[in-house]
């Protein structure tokens, strides 16, 4: 298309936001996003690690690791901003490496590129590999342009804890069936 209309390259896309999934109010300029007056590209150069942001942008610990649930926004309901330290994409999927720690009870509802255009972006398949090793994968909207030295906005969401849960069923109504998960492990591995 660029090629039909070379006065369309210069123009910047705007990235909506979808708010049952970022429980914050995230609006992009350029090719930064914004939370409040918070330009969010140049707070994660302030910081040595990711962070938690309030719905103001403001960050509400000084690194993952001293993050607490209860200390968050929402506890159910996360945004994390980080900056990737690697990047590699290959046939419509990418794999980022960032320098934060997801807490293992979240997984990823929604990513956002910053320092990045969106023009050319395209659906795609990104894993998201955090500083403890961990995979998250999501279906999202993927840029066109080099990635590595971008900032990654994380919207997170809770997955239940499947022990927690497990202990809920069998406290509130007696042992339950056996299922594929709940199957004694055999020499071999479960059943």
């Amino acid at each position: 298309m660029f090629e039909l209309l070379p006065s369309l390259k210069g123009v910047l896309v705007s990235r909506s936001f979808d708010p049952a999934l970022w429980p914050v109010v995230i609006h992009s300029s350029g090719t930064d996003l914004f939370i409040g007056g918070t330009a969010l590209r140049a707070e994660s150069l302030r910081h040595t690690t990711g962070f938690f942001i309030d719905a103001a942008g403001e960050p509400r610990c000084p690194t993952t690791d001293e993050c607490h649930p209860a200390s968050l926004m929402d506890s159910a309901r996360r945004v994390l901003v980080t900056r990737i330290i690697a990047a590699h994409v290959t046939g419509g999927r990418a794999l980022v490496r960032v320098d934060a720690a997801l807490p293992q009870t979240t997984a990823i509802a929604d990513v956002a590129f910053v320092g990045v255009g969106l023009t050319g972006a395209a659906m795609a398949d990104i894993t998201v590999v955090d500083t403890t090793g961990h995979r998250r994968t999501v279906h999202a909207e993927l840029p066109a342009g080099a990635i590595a030295t971008a900032t990654l906005v994380i919207a997170l969401r809770p997955v239940a804890d499947r022990a927690v849960a497990d202990q809920a069923v069998v406290g509130t109504h007696g042992p339950r069936a056996a299922s594929p998960s709940s199957c004694m492990e055999s020499p071999g591995g479960r059943r």
